[in-house]
């Protein structure tokens, strides 16, 4: 049992780039009493526990920061990990947050108590919490998921997830398998392959890959957008306004998504001259179906003596590896899982309970749906980040989270100033508007046909926002009350009464 009790307006759950952008505009709008619970002994989310060989962001780094605090000292156009951490830490110190984190201070089961208006938050240290607002901000990258395959159990090896890379592991020499071809695996593959004795990738599906371009920026670029910072806003502009660009090919005019097509085939022509190899690498879906990945270095890793891919399915995992369906037997020292994320009610590893005790999981179901991303109705005064329907196809996640913090910021501040009991959105308004997305991105290249983990298992696509990011943004820029249900305290009686 919770020996201590505490009341605070806002309880952030998560620190990251969506915690602290959360808490940064709450002390904009003067709402101080809050805090940011991180589980981890450090900053930086996603950005401080994904370690991996060659972990780096396929956003160019300009973009991907916050529009209030541009870098001028980025040191290559797309940032490896330790150096989005080093930011991330970076901003944290400078607005002052870090006294609001509880760091090593996991949340387990958060409850929404009709009667008080208040989210109980009970954490591992064995206090609870009580708060006002409840804001889940721990990102949909952010608990590993790990391939449904027979006998996992039983290998004797060293078994890895790439989003918990253990450094004490020494793959020198080794028999490796990597399990997965997706965002993670393009990167750890090149980083892993110079090092290991064999290198052996299991392939379920293919990824359109298209050129990363990276590159080292000068002492010449630096010193130019630290002393005129107006250029490195228009380097930020033209990035954003490039991949805007792309945005109606993936929606509405998904012929014109051949280009990429073109573009992967005559780099794997440079990279590698096995037409048999080329075929395996090479997607049938259309671009844009599943994500589309970024890397300069991925396909001349499979023209290495020591590298292998292998297409056939897996039957299972053995003690000493890893037996195809075809029969073929695979003898392995390390197994690296690169299997992505858990998404959806599973990304929170905790409980969150609404109204009359139900559970988010059970509410949504197999349809994940959230008014602009953010409120789940039933519900009340609970805000996410990057919710069902707001993830970028195209362009950086934080141009969404920047508008979130705002609005987020802006509800709160309705809510503690107005005596509200709590705020809950139509479902009626959630329901309709998942219907609108649906219908919006019909002819997109997300729903074309092959199967991803932007889809539920209806077909219907709980992830992905339809449309240009600045129509997201100026969509929540105003809070339209009058999608939202308001129960406030009525002081004179005690009795609740519906708000105005």
């Amino acid at each position: 049992m919770a020996n201590q009790s505490k009341k605070i307006d806002v309880a952030i759950v998560g620190g990251g780039f969506a915690g602290l952008g959360v808490g940064i505009a709450l002390r904009n709008k003067g709402i101080d009493n809050f805090t940011i619970f991180e589980g981890e002994e450090g900053l930086g989310g996603s950005w401080r526990t994904n370690t991996y060989p060659g972990c780096a962001c396929d956003v160019p780094s300009h973009l991907y920061s916050y529009s209030f605090e541009p870098n001028p000292y980025w040191p290559e156009a797309f940032s490896s990990q330790g150096d989005i951490k080093k930011y991330i830490e970076h901003c944290a110190k400078k607005y002052e947050m870090l006294s609001k984190i509880k760091f090593n201070t996991k949340v387990t089961d958060a409850a929404f108590d009709e009667k008080k208006g208040l989210w109980i938050v009970k954490t591992d240290d064995g206090l609870v919490t009580q708060a006002r607002v409840l804001v889940p901000a721990t990102g949909a990258l952010s608990h590993p998921k790990y391939p449904d395959i027979k006998g996992r159990e039983k290998f004797k090896g060293v078994a890895i997830h790439a989003a918990r890379w253990d450094h004490n592991v020494n793959l020198r020499g080794k028999r490796v398998a990597v399990i997965g071809t997706g965002a993670c695996a393009i990167q750890v593959i090149p980083s892993v392959a110079p090092e290991v004795g064999a290198l052996t990738v299991f392939q379920r599906t293919p990824s359109w890959v298209m050129p990363k371009f990276n590159r080292k920026y000068t002492k010449k670029e630096h010193k130019s957008w630290s002393k005129h910072p107006w250029t490195q806003r228009a380097k930020r502009l033209g990035i954003y306004w490039s991949m805007e660009a792309t945005l109606p090919a993936l929606l509405w005019y998904p012929k014109l998504l051949a280009a990429g097509e073109q573009v992967h085939k005559y780099n794997i022509r440079r990279a590698i001259k096995d037409p048999v190899l080329r075929e395996k690498l090479t997607p049938t879906y259309k671009v844009g179906c599943k994500r589309a990945l970024v890397s300069d270095e991925y396909f001349p890793t499979f023209t290495r003596d020591n590298v292998e891919l292998v297409t056939e399915g897996i039957k299972k995992i053995t003690a000493n590896g890893i037996e195809t369906t075809d029969g073929k037997k695979f003898d392995l020292d390390v197994i690296i899982y690169a299997s992505g994320y858990e998404i959806g009610a599973a990304a929170y590893p905790y409980q969150i309970r609404g109204l009359k005790g139900v559970t988010l999981e059970e509410y949504w179901g197999s349809q994940r749906k959230a008014y602009y991303g953010m409120n789940v109705s039933n519900f009340p005064n609970m805000l996410l980040t990057m919710g069902p329907n707001s993830g970028p196809g195209h362009t950086s996640v934080l141009v969404y989270q920047e508008a979130q913090y705002r609005y987020i910021a802006k509800y709160t501040q309705h809510l503690l100033r107005r005596g509200i009991k709590y705020i809950d959105v139509k479902e009626q308004v959630q329901n309709d508007q998942f219907v609108r997305f649906q219908k919006r991105m019909k002819n997109s290249s997300w729903l074309s046909g092959c199967q991803s983990w932007y889809l539920n298992e209806d077909g219907t696509n709980s992830t992905m926002w339809p449309g240009f990011s600045f129509e997201y943004v100026l969509a929540v820029r105003k809070i339209d009350w009058s999608v939202y249900n308001m129960t406030a305290y009525d002081w004179a009686t005690t009795e609740v009464r519906q708000a105005a």
